[in-house]
């Protein structure tokens, strides 16, 4: 009963720790790849390493994608690391991490103001 409770417990952190990263997530997508229309999220794994994140875009289950995180030393924000079909649609040479993103539009925030 306790390791079922203890197991219960687990998933909804997981859940709640996705849930705060979906908007991250939907933001490194966007800015790294082309032609994003929507993004669909479809499921969350775990296993003793980490947890993953699961989806596709543009309503298209081929374009799918898994965001995984290991949650060993905590809860780790997601910053650069998917996987799957959109590496076909990558805008640059190399993924932009969402750190960068961030930084990027509050310096266009800055020069705008």
């Amino acid at each position: 009963m306790i390791r079922v409770e203890q197991q219960k417990k687990s998933e909804q952190k997981v859940e709640a720790f996705w849930e705060t990263q979906k908007p991250r997530v939907e933001k490194f997508i966007r800015y790294n790849y082309t032609d994003v229309n929507s993004i669909t999220f479809t499921k969350i794994t775990n296993s003793p390493l980490g947890t993953a994140l699961h989806g596709f875009i543009n309503n298209d289950k081929k374009l799918n994608f898994f965001v995984s995180v290991s949650l060993a030393s905590g809860e780790i924000k997601f910053e650069d690391d998917i996987s799957g079909a959109l590496w076909e649609r990558e805008k640059y040479n190399e993924v932009i991490p969402v750190s960068k993103i961030d930084e990027h539009e509050k310096q266009q925030e800055k020069a705008s103001n």
